[in-house]
Parts: structure tokens; sequence; C-alpha cells
């Protein structure tokens, strides 16, 4: 199992707990691959993280950090596609 894939599962875990005390700071990424400072958004998390981030951002690539008070429970970039009939972005990087 590559690392993208454990990433992935990782992540899969924290969104089904759906534990709106946990923070989740999404920043953007260039194209060179450096995560963009200040962060897009600071949510609770809740399991249609992923859905939020496409509706609020569109399609792209992101860094997500997530935190439960001063523990790091998650960092990682993730790309995410268009939604269903929804163009892809000009500059997809992901």
């Amino acid at each position: 199992m590559d690392s993208e894939t454990r990433m992935w599962e990782r992540l899969w875990v924290i969104l089904a707990e759906d534990d709106w005390d946990q923070i989740v700071y999404v920043y953007g990424v260039d194209r060179s691959g450096r995560t963009t400072k200040p962060f897009l958004a600071k949510w609770a998390l809740h399991a249609e993280l992923l859905e939020s981030i496409r509706n609020e951002f569109g399609a792209g690539v992101y860094h997500l950090m997530i935190r439960q008070g001063k523990t790091m429970r998650f960092t990682g970039t993730i790309g995410l596609g268009p939604r269903p009939g929804e163009p892809w972005p000009d500059d997809w990087s992901g």
C-alpha cells in the first residue's frame, strides 16, 4: 500500500468520526506544490468536509490540517476533482 492510499484511509477514518470538536484548516496549494497562507477556511470537522471544500472553493489541490486541541490528528495534501458534469479547472495540477 502506497503512502497516498494510507493518507486517504487515515482521512476517511477521521471523517467518519464526524467529531465537531476537531478543527480543520484548509489551505490552497500552488502550482509548485507549496501550501499557500493564510488558510482558506477553518471549520469544525464534519462528515461532508470534502464536499464542502469542493462547493466553497471548487476542484483543486488542498492541504488539510485537522487538530483536536493541541493534538495534530491529520495533515496531508489532497486533490478534489469537479462535481459530475462540471469541467476540470484549466490550472488542474492534481
